[in-house]
């Protein structure tokens, strides 16, 4: 087989990369093909590339070429990596054609990029007989690109984040093989870790492979507990619970930012002192909310950047500690603390760190669930003139209206946006959209003649991305001529002055228009949307609504399974498993008065 799905799409292997290149009908087309497949650039990178961006690098007397991948205001994004055939081919391309130096090496939209791409997949379709090269898109090889390095190569993940434009290790997790023990175990084989690889211990005498071994296994269970609890409390006591529950770590605790301190939510493990005078402008959990990144310390009592935890350390009979923030994306007001006797290594640094966002992801999703259900919430209207929102900026580059008809979670903490366009060309703005480095990509779902559909996945700087980052859920949307009016909803729990200096911090040309709690009645119909979202997975109600928004039950249909699977960042099967449980469930709700959305005598009832 030469091409499989899997949870990003499609994915090409090596073999059905090169029938994609054979398949190619210019040189200017294969060229385009190698830059996204083993280059990792985007449709936008590669139309904006000169030969004068080529540039070599000595290391040890063998020549290494880099690209410096001009952005959108002809600055330089980051060096990509250019492998000395992908070299080779681009500068025999360059002087076949005589290309100066800084001229452009394929001077067409990056919209044109993409349909090259997606012309190749259709010879390679025509010419193999399998149908699936026809979804082949330049994500798809890019996520070629990230995963050859990461599970065939054996890359760093740094770096393939580094010169793959990924930003951080976090947005590469979907590319990285599943570990189990035997992989973990294997692994610390080969290094001086293992206990007498080099006749060191710890300072307690358990080995520094052992250690992480329990680690492993003690972060493992706190992870995989996450799913079975239903609010944020049992979320937080779960984790804190299963991190204690054995070695290496004797205390777990999390805190919450509340104002101009940090108040423990949830603690276990020995001891019997409280934890306080802990702020969140200073020390460790100061510095870890900064930075959102994980800080550690082998002494408590020594380091002055843990001073608030020394007492809390006599009592719990613990030495060294680690404080992990908890975040979704960039809302971060709440972090891990665990105590331990030993040294907290690199490698588990890293798995609290992956620990810490897992949990933040878990809060979010309850959290969003709730507010579904309150009675009562907090409607909060922003209006932004800021450019550097997204969809303010399309509306006033192009003098255009965009509203939102409905937004789903995308693959990697981007949003798909699905928006009814005005007053400008759909194709026009789609060419625009995909040169922007916020957008992921962009299609036409249906053209109305005066109105046109589009998909927009989002993953940067956009005012209602930065309020669903902040809990809150999007109703309303409308961007008209530069100026853009946002409608979101928080619980009423919410820090909601939090919330609104952030999204001005970050687009300061914007204001909080209105705040207005307001009561759900308690109509038939809001019950049975409630009772129906609380039964469906997340998952389920996002495919569902994806689904909706992109014209997938209209006919002829607006969107094929195909587009919107890539859209969402899942396999064909896997979308077409959540729409038939989602729409049983619906009909279920509908049809039956005994059984429920979720009632295990129901044929598609969860495992």
């Amino acid at each position: 087989m030469c091409a499989a799905e899997t949870d990003t799409g499609m994915t090409v292997t090596p073999s059905a990369y090169r029938r994609l290149r054979r398949a190619t009908e210019t040189f200017r087309a294969e060229l385009v093909v190698r830059l996204a497949g083993e280059v990792g650039l985007r449709p936008a990178e590669i139309a904006r590339l000169r030969p004068g961006d080529v540039g070599t690098y000595d290391r040890d007397g063998t020549d290494h070429h880099f690209l410096a991948v001009p952005d959108e205001d002809d600055g330089i994004d980051r060096r990509a990596y250019l492998p000395p055939d992908v070299e080779h081919d681009l500068r025999q391309f360059v002087r076949a054609n005589d290309i100066e130096d800084e001229e452009r090496l394929v001077p067409v939209s990056p919209r044109r990029v993409q349909m090259l791409v997606a012309e190749t997949g259709e010879r390679a379709a025509d010419r193999t007989g399998d149908e699936r090269f026809r979804s082949v898109s330049s994500r798809t090889l890019r996520q070629f690109f990230a995963r050859r390095l990461l599970a065939e190569e054996g890359v760093d993940p740094h770096v393939v984040a580094t010169v793959g434009g990924w930003g951080s290790i976090e947005r590469l997790e979907r590319f990285l093989p599943d570990l189990d023990r035997g992989d973990v175990a294997a692994a610390f084989e080969r290094t001086s870790l293992v206990e007498g690889a080099d006749g060191t211990d710890v300072g307690d005498g358990t080995a520094v492979g052992t250690r992480f071994d329990a680690a492993f296994e003690r972060i493992r269970a706190a992870a995989d507990a996450l799913s079975t609890a239903s609010t944020r409390d049992g979320i937080e006591h779960r984790a804190c619970e299963h991190l204690v529950d054995g070695d290496p770590y004797v205390v777990a605790w999390i805190g919450q930012q509340r104002g101009d301190s940090i108040s423990v939510t949830t603690a276990a493990g020995a001891g019997g002192a409280e934890l306080d005078g802990i702020s969140p402008d200073d020390g460790a959990v100061g510095e870890a909310l900064a930075a959102d990144d994980v800080r550690t310390t082998e002494d408590v009592r020594s380091d002055s950047a843990f001073a608030a935890w020394r007492d809390h350390a006599d009592a719990g009979g613990y030495r060294a500690a680690a404080v992990v923030p908890v975040g979704n994306g960039e809302s971060v007001d709440t972090v891990l603390g665990v105590g331990t006797a030993a040294p907290v290594t690199d490698r588990e640094r890293a798995l609290l760190s992956y620990l810490g966002r897992r949990l933040g992801q878990a809060i979010t999703v309850v959290e969003q669930r709730r507010l579904l259900l309150a009675d009562t919430v907090v409607e909060l209207t922003f209006e932004s003139g800021d450019p550097d929102s997204f969809f303010a900026g399309l509306s006033g580059e192009h003098d255009c209206t965009v509203t939102l008809d409905g937004v789903v979670p995308g693959e990697a903490g981007a949003l798909v946006y699905f928006v009814t366009l005005s007053g400008a060309g759909a194709e026009q703005v789609l060419s625009w959209a995909t040169d922007r480095a916020a957008v992921d990509d962009a299609r036409l779902v249906r053209d109305y003649g005066d109105e046109s559909l589009l998909e927009l996945i989002v993953s940067g700087s956009e005012v209602a991305t930065a309020l669903v980052e902040h809990g809150a859920t999007v109703g309303e949307m409308e961007a008209t001529s530069g100026t853009e009016r946002v409608v979101g909803q928080v619980s009423a729990e919410t820090d909601v002055r939090r919330l609104v200096t952030a999204v001005t911090d970050a687009f300061p040309d914007t204001d909080l228009l209105t705040k207005r709690e307001r009561d759900r009645p308690a109509e038939t119909p809001t019950a049975f949307r409630a009772s129906l979202r609380d039964s469906l997975t997340e998952k389920q109600s996002s495919v569902l609504q994806a689904a909706f928004h992109a014209g997938y039950f209209e006919w002829p249909r607006g969107s094929t399974a195909e587009e919107l699977a890539d859209a969402i960042g899942i396999t064909s099967p896997t979308l077409h498993n959540h729409l038939r449980r989602a729409q049983q469930k619906l009909l279920t709700a509908f049809f039956t008065d005994d059984q429920r959305p979720g009632d295990p005598e129901s044929p598609w009832a969860e495992d």
